[in-house]
């Protein structure tokens, strides 16, 4: 096994140094992407945008590479000479206005500072794609229903819930825990200045002042600020600066945030939530006290900020990027200082997108998306650029077919991310046998030195 490990690792870098991802074709939305959901079994993504909508598109059709990478990166500036009416170049399904009316929750630095506008900052499709959950710089989410939402006569109609003043700040993340985490699938926001929030999305649904019966009630910007919104059932104000990502280990007892102020905050979610049990006489769907999930501890400042964040080699070693493009590495449990640094990146190190146990990409403000080793450190290769303009976001479509990426203009960029898909789960395995193999090596040595203490005691 592991002679078939080295042989199969050495086989994989040997591809990835030698061929670069194809580039296809990108899509066009109708303004600045800040960030993209694929669905998890249909060929549609939803893109945030930086006037508010949110826009569904078709990418089946993207599947012949452009002419190569360098040509990719430069022909999006040459845009005109496409022609328009091609029906293969139309992939937009619908726009929906979720954000565009929200009013703007960001700090005006000066006094000749231009008015801020709206925006859709962020976006995620529920587990099994029925819904869409997205949020602005206004601080608000809303739930879309993915069938509505992706069809042009109906997407009109397709918000189920919208809360408002969700958070005190703009929003900048999104992330659902997984259906086996202790409290459930439960969404977490973080904002801009380092407040985590986690929401029942049953109670959000529920709240008839916020889903699609509200009819004309002016809202003033200030509701909700003092309290708890409705859904939500804990509240943490543990960073000083935004919240840049979220991840969880396998079991999901454990939430980690990763924030621009240097510091890594642990949250603990086992506890046995049960949403009816936070209804009380005369306090509908009262939101559970924050206490009853807890901050275990925050990380050493690490003096740089922290910008993305990923969970690797089966839950023991955590990824986060830095402003200074150096990858920070914690052991899981140990959450004071790091317990290794991978520097090699030129500029800062902004989205981090996993593909096995032992590889991540990288986003880089150089426009680069690499292929990065973890322990051993080895960057394997380059699956694309953006032409110098920074990445900003990555994900991958269903079955890492495609990676999508984002950066300073109008395009989504796709890449064929089959050269990384095709080893994925022979690496998931071989990392399962290795742990199968530690652990079992664990219980013979425990076995031999308890054998060894007996005979020593006799």
């Amino acid at each position: 096994k592991k002679h078939h490990r080295v042989l199969h690792s050495e086989r994989k870098e040997r591809e990835i140094r030698t061929m670069a991802a194809e580039a296809l074709t990108p899509i066009d939305c109708s303004d600045q992407p800040l960030d993209i959901a694929f669905h998890p079994s249909r060929d549609i993504l939803a893109a945030a945008l930086v006037d508010g909508t949110v826009e569904f598109h078709d990418f089946s059709t993207r599947c012949i590479p452009s002419l190569s990478n360098a040509a990719h990166a430069k022909g999006n500036a040459k845009k005109d000479d496409v022609d328009d009416d091609n029906d293969e170049d139309d992939t937009i399904l619908s726009t929906i206005e979720v954000h565009c009316n929200d009013i703007p929750k960001t700090k005006i630095r000066s006094a000749i500072h231009s008015e801020p506008s709206s925006s859709c900052r962020t976006l995620l499709f529920s587990s099994d794609g029925e819904y869409l959950y997205t949020a602005g710089n206004g601080g608000s989410i809303a739930c879309l229903n993915t069938e509505i939402a992706s069809s042009y006569h109906s997407s009109s109609a397709s918000i189920v819930w919208k809360v408002d003043n969700a958070s005190p700040h703009g929003i900048n993340v999104l992330h659902q825990l997984e259906e086996n985490a202790p409290p459930g699938p439960l969404l977490v926001s973080g904002d801009d200045e380092g407040v985590v929030r986690l929401w029942d999305i049953r109670l959000c649904s529920g709240n008839s002042e916020n889903n699609l019966d509200r009819g004309n009630k002016k809202k003033h910007p200030f509701d909700r600020l003092m309290g708890l919104p409705q859904g939500c059932v804990a509240s943490f104000h543990e960073n000083k600066d935004y919240i840049s990502g979220f991840a969880t280990d396998a079991t999901c007892n454990t939430l980690l945030a990763s924030s621009a102020d240097g510091v890594m905050s642990v949250i603990d979610l086992r506890m046995n939530y049960n949403a009816n049990a936070t209804t009380k006489q005369g306090e509908e769907n009262a939101p559970v006290k924050s206490g009853q999930f807890h901050l275990i501890r925050q990380s050493d400042n690490q003096e740089d900020e922290l910008l993305s964040i990923c969970v690797l080699k089966g839950g023991k070693k955590v990824v986060c990027g830095t402003q200074t493009g150096v990858l920070n590495i914690w052991s899981w449990g140990i959450w004071g200082d790091v317990s290794d640094r991978f520097p090699g990146h030129p500029q800062s190190i902004d989205t981090l997108l996993k593909i096995d146990e032992r590889t991540l990409l990288t986003g880089s403000s150089d426009g680069v998306v690499r292929v990065i080793q973890i322990q051993p450190d080895k960057m394997l290769g380059v699956l694309g650029d953006h032409g110098g303009f920074p990445v900003e976001k990555m994900n991958f479509s269903s079955g890492k077919k495609l990676l999508g990426s984002v950066s300073h203009d109008n395009f989504i960029r796709l890449w064929d991310a089959s050269i990384l898909a095709d080893d994925d789960v022979e690496d998931n395995n071989i990392e399962e046998s290795s742990m199968e193999e530690a652990e079992s090596s664990a219980i013979v040595f425990a076995s031999k030195a308890k054998s060894s203490m007996e005979e020593a005691e006799s």
